[in-house]
């Protein structure tokens, strides 16, 4: 029987940019290892665009006026 779970999309976005910001500072240090993780860092970015689609963000409320 197959469940539901409610997904945090906003924890999860919290996690791809500190992966995102690991691998980019483990790439700063050395050139071998920017080649080995550019093809992670282009596939979290990718997820962090598509998980950022999925969260509403707020919008400003509507003033009345009179």
């Amino acid at each position: 029987m197959a469940t539901a779970h409610n997904v945090d999309h906003d924890k999860i976005l919290d996690n791809i940019e500190t992966m995102i910001n690991l691998l980019e500072f483990d790439a700063m240090r050395s050139a071998g290892k920017m080649k080995l993780n550019s093809q992670h860092l282009h596939s979290l970015l990718w997820l962090k665009d598509h998980y950022e689609s999925k969260v509403k963000k707020p919008t400003p409320a509507k003033r009345k006026e009179g």
